[in-house]
């Protein structure tokens, strides 16, 4: 028999580390007494804390695309783990990683993962005794309402629970080991036996490994962002090959003779994602404050913003950066009459140009600026746009204006960025037919058809993750939509949530018991693909109530004040 407050987690990346941060925190707040808490944890994955995107078992190839220095997993009032074990990840770093304690490095993904899981492990043994905590190591695949409460449905049905009081579902980027976005495209494609088809990257050591992929094979990858660029690292770099660096911007690949394979992406709009700016840019960047603060200003306080309002805003505070930056930038390439970004044309071009100014090579350009005033004005954004806001009013105009801005904004660091330069420059990654390809059946091999040439494909691999919201990627979520528990935002795929993450369900009322935060929320919240603790506070809010609703008062803190709303 459990007694006291029963608390389920669904989902224990980052964000479920978070819910079980702030309800230790409140409970520990509520004086030498607190009512008995039980909190069980719900993920089928061996590395609490982390989540797929984290996972620490990942290759050193595949980098982090926002600096260390901007990652803290604790929040920003804990008291309860002592300092010397709260560290954040720069502390973390120059602690048991210091080759990699650079403010502004773009580390591998795999030391975040570690770090969050050593941090998940202090806050375990930090927890006040009045919380029981189990990590139930399986797939939650229903949830129904049952009694006066929750009951929860996994894939093994031996560890079903039920009378759960209060369920928060904080799942990511849905299921990872079948993608049927995919699937549904991928019917759609001619037979062709002789070409393998690959549903998904991650994890990519089994799922690209040379078993899949065979050395020297012709490969075609559906997507050209972030995750398909860890793909193209793991089937160059990932096999034995080597880039060095020739202090010009772009390193110089080796790769090992007989065994390499030919890559050849494409995607629905054929353009590249731009460098995440490096150090340097950065900080001269942030020296602006009088030019991003008045910016950040406008966008919260201004009358019947809109989408088009908000990027006349962007641009002339963009055009504005550039112009004060002018001549900062250390441009030796330039001096001498000629770089390197001249030696392509068309989209290759446009990404060594990108590498070159992120890396402080050439000054800044409109690119960066329509980068860097998004980057800059982000928390503004995500403030005034939000639940309700501008996205709400102006879903489908401010939906390509994010889409957009995210190209420029939050692509892969220069140093990835400039790999594909590299293979691309030596015909390794083939971007001839970058831009949605006519697909057909040649000889039993899928042939993509670019606008110059064709290329049989030996391997078809899918690098498109599933996007925000509620779709058949996730199909818990899917099943609270249709049962009526939870409901779209109008012109979204995401969900509606109250401000302390309580789902509204089709009747436009909370379900009581039942909390959502994250991706699923994409469109009613905006900006939930963060590490950030700062810019969302459904969570703290979220275990606020949670704590108030065992009976007994809780104290005020700072971050919810009297009268704000829960």
């Amino acid at each position: 028999m459990v007694s006291g407050t029963r608390v389920a987690i669904v989902g224990f990346g980052p964000r479920g580390f978070g819910c079980l941060e702030r309800l230790a925190l409140e409970i520990a707040r509520r004086g030498p007494s607190p009512p008995p808490l039980s909190v069980t944890a719900h993920d089928p994955r061996p590395h609490p804390g982390a989540g797929p995107p984290y996972d620490p078992e990942q290759p050193d190839t595949m980098l982090l695309n926002f600096s260390a220095r901007h990652v803290d997993i604790w929040s920003d009032d804990h008291d309860l783990v002592p300092a010397g074990e709260r560290l954040d990840f720069m502390a973390w770093l120059r602690r048991n990683h210091p080759a990699w304690a650079s403010d502004d490095a773009f580390v591998p993904r795999r030391l975040l993962g570690t770090y969050l899981q050593h941090s998940f492990a202090s806050l375990r043994a930090a927890l006040p005794p009045s919380i029981t905590f189990r990590h139930c190591r399986a797939e939650v695949h229903d949830l129904e309402p049952s009694g006066r409460g929750w009951s929860i449905r996994h894939d093994d049905p031996t560890l079903d629970l039920e009378g759960i009081d209060h369920v928060m579902v904080a799942i990511g980027h849905g299921t990872w080991s079948r993608n049927e976005g995919f699937e549904s495209w991928n019917c759609e494609l001619p037979n062709a036996p002789r070409t393998r088809r690959i549903s998904g990257v991650y994890p990519v050591m089994e799922r690209l490994s040379r078993d899949a992929v065979p050395d020297g094979a012709i490969v075609g990858i559906r997507g050209f962002a972030l995750t398909a660029i860890d793909a193209i690292l793991t089937l160059t770099e990932g096999r034995d090959g080597r880039f060095e660096d020739e202090g010009a911007g772009i390193p110089r690949y080796h790769g090992p003779e007989g065994q390499e394979v030919t890559v050849i992406p494409f995607s629905r709009s054929g353009l590249p994602l731009l460098a995440k700016p490096g150090p340097t840019l950065v900080t001269h960047s942030n020296e602006l404050t009088e030019i991003w603060n008045p910016l950040r200003r406008e966008i919260v306080e201004a009358d019947g913003l809109t989408p088009g309002s908000l990027l006349q805003r962007l641009h002339r505070a963009g055009v504005r950066a550039v112009d004060a930056l002018d001549g900062r930038a250390s441009s030796p390439l330039s001096s001498r009459g000629g770089t390197g970004a001249t030696r392509h044309t068309g989209t290759l071009r446009i990404m060594e140009r990108s590498v070159l100014v992120a890396s402080g090579l050439l000054p800044p350009d409109e690119a960066w600026a329509r980068g860097e005033a998004w980057r800059q004005a982000y928390p503004a954004i995500v403030r005034r746009a939000g639940e309700q806001g501008v996205a709400a009013a102006f879903p489908a105009g401010f939906a390509r204006l994010s889409c957009a801005m995210e190209r420029y904004a939050f692509g892969p660091p220069a140093a990835n960025l400039g790999r594909m330069v590299a293979l691309a420059s030596i015909g390794r990654l083939d971007l001839g037919a970058l831009r949605a390809p006519r697909i057909h059946a040649w000889a039993r091999r899928l042939v993509l058809e670019g606008a110059r040439r064709t290329f049989p494909i030996d391997v078809l691999v899918n690098a498109v993750m599933p996007p925000p919201g509620v779709h058949s990627a996730t199909p818990l979520l899917l099943r609270l939509v249709r049962r009526g528990h939870a409901s779209r935002a109008p012109g979204w795929d995401g969900v509606r949530v109250s401000p302390s993450a309580e789902s509204i369900g089709r009747d436009g009322m909370p379900r009581p018991g039942l909390s959502i935060v994250g991706r699923a929320t994409e469109g009613w919240v905006v900006g939930n693909d963060t590490l950030s603790r700062t810019l969302h506070d459904h969570t703290r809010r979220w275990a606020h109530r949670v704590v108030a609703e065992t009976g007994v008062a809780v104290p005020q803190t700072g971050r919810l004040a009297a009268g704000a709303p829960l």
